[in-house]
C-alpha cells in the first residue's frame, strides 16, 4: 500500500517555501547593513527587501528609516540620492 499523503506533502512544501523565504529575508537584512557593502549597495538591498525605490525628495520622512535600517548616516543616504540624480557618465 502506498503511504503517500498529498496533504502532508503539500504542507511540507509550504513549510519549506516559508523557511526559504525567511532565509532570503534574513540574508537581505544582513546585506542591507553590511559594512562590506557600498552605500549604494546597502540602499539597493533595502529597496529590494521592501520592494520600493528610494524617494527622490531629500526631505522625505522614509530617508531616516532607510538610514537607520542600513546603518548609514542620513547624509550618506542623501549622497546616494544625489549620485542617482546625476546624468549618466558618457
Amino acid at each position: 500500500m502506498n503511504s503517500f499523503d498529498p496533504v502532508l506533502d503539500h504542507r511540507t512544501r509550504l513549510e519549506n517555501a516559508r523557511l526559504d523565504a525567511e532565509e532570503r529575508r534574513r540574508l537581505a537584512m544582513v546585506e542591507q547593513c553590511s559594512p562590506g557593502n557600498t552605500h549604494e549597495a546597502r540602499v539597493r538591498a533595502w529597496e529590494r527587501l521592501h520592494q520600493v525605490r528610494l524617494p527622490r525628495s531629500s526631505g522625505h520622512a522614509v530617508l531616516a528609516i532607510v538610514a537607520r535600517q542600513t546603518g548609514l548616516a542620513l547624509a550618506e543616504v542623501h549622497a546616494v540620492q544625489q549620485q542617482r540624480a546625476l546624468p549618466p557618465a558618457a
